[in-house]
């Protein structure tokens, strides 16, 4: 036998395997479980489950696979598809649902018609408080389950669950029109709505700073108003302005921004909480720019890839007052879970607890060295 011969001889099972390997139909050990197809395809589609829906399962047995869950994307749901087919399955059952639910086509879009709404991460009281939307926020309705819909802001494409009694559901016409008439901010913390225009009179409504709401016209110091489910009242000229002038006179300056995360000072922590009625860490440095005139992603780890990073060098030298703080667990690790406002001259203000002002000088009574040694990037979202 010549040399070529035995090395051929040789060879011959490594490339066996090689091709066998290679082949989408080949060792089933070889190929990717139809699990790590969809993982893999949610990785390119949903990076990010909070604001994409993405919920599908792959149950497998020898070359068939059965998918069940929801997706929003029809090219997610085509690409996932051929995934599997490219993987080697050939027999794909599809049991997955389109969302929106075709159900709600008729009224596809609500608008928040209390004060501040809960945002649930399930379909039940019971659950984690997720987020809140204040009254006049719109979201879009996704799929029902009982009293409950599981919606997506479209302030911050947030997903989530809300109750029905929470939400005015209306056409894409309606929210057009309810967006174009003459509408008011609150600009006071808190206020109510009363069924006459007096301090006397009874309420309809409980306000916070932020809401928006209709108005129709005006009897003395009151505005005439309608909430987004219909209700009518009054309400004090001094706790509301024109929408329209407001959002003109935003601007996010390091002033600006002080002033308003000031306003906050001792309202209390709150797990999910957006709104003056109680903060997380992120929900309150999302009010303070969105009373500013922008709007922010929702969770602290989403925010820090927002607007432009600021040198965290040289004992903090190229901070402005406004940067936002990110903040990790414990020194040395550089997951973002928490964040706060600087104020200028190392004072930094953040709700933990509750809203309060601390400071990174060593030589100051509200210094904070274990929030100093966390302090992971800063980022700055004024503009130039």
């Amino acid at each position: 036998m010549t040399h070529h011969a035995h090395l051929r001889r040789a060879l011959l099972p490594l490339l066996l395997v090689a091709v066998f390997a290679a082949s989408p139909l080949g060792l089933r050990g070889q190929a990717p479980s139809a699990a790590d197809v969809v993982t893999k395809v949610r990785s390119q589609f949903a990076p990010d489950p909070r604001v994409a829906v993405f919920d599908v399962k792959a149950e497998s047995k020898d070359q068939a696979v059965d998918l069940t869950g929801d997706l929003e994307q029809p090219d997610a749901r085509a690409a996932l598809l051929k995934a599997l087919k490219d993987a080697g399955y050939a027999n794909v059952t599809d049991h997955i649902t389109m969302l929106p639910d075709p159900a709600l086509a008729d009224k596809p879009l609500g608008i928040v018609t209390v004060s501040v709404a809960v945002m649930k991460t399930k379909a039940s009281h019971a659950s984690e408080l997720g987020n809140q939307l204040i009254m006049g926020m719109v979201v879009r309705p996704l799929k029902k389950d009982g009293g409950w819909y599981y919606v997506q802001s479209l302030d911050d494409r947030y997903l989530g669950w809300m109750e029905s009694d929470h939400l005015a559901f209306v056409t894409r016409e309606q929210a057009q029109a309810a967006a174009s008439q003459p509408r008011v901010i609150v600009t006071a913390l808190f206020t109510l709505v009363r069924e006459q225009a007096s301090a006397g009179a009874p309420a309809v409504s409980d306000l916070v700073v932020g809401d928006v709401l209709g108005v129709q016209g005006q009897s003395g110091a009151w505005f005439a108003v309608q909430l987004p489910d219909g209700r009518k009242g009054f309400l004090s000229q001094a706790d509301a302005t024109d929408y329209q002038a407001w959002k003109a006179s935003r601007a996010i300056t390091g002033a600006n921004v002080e002033q308003t995360a000031r306003r906050f000072m001792g309202v209390p922590y709150l797990w999910g909480g957006t709104s003056a009625k109680g903060f997380d860490c992120s929900g309150f440095v999302k009010t303070v720019f969105r009373l500013n005139g922008r709007e922010l992603q929702r969770d602290a780890d989403q925010q820090s890839n927002e607007g432009d990073g600021v040198a965290t060098e040289n004992d903090l030298a190229a901070l402005k007052k406004g940067d936002v703080l990110f903040f990790g667990p414990r020194a040395g690790v550089t997951r973002i879970t928490h964040t706060g406002i600087y104020l200028g001259e190392k004072l930094f203000i953040h709700c933990s607890g509750l809203v309060k002002v601390n400071s990174f000088d060593p030589g100051s009574p509200i210094y904070s060295e274990n929030l100093l040694k966390r302090l992971v990037k800063v980022r700055r979202y004024s503009k130039p």
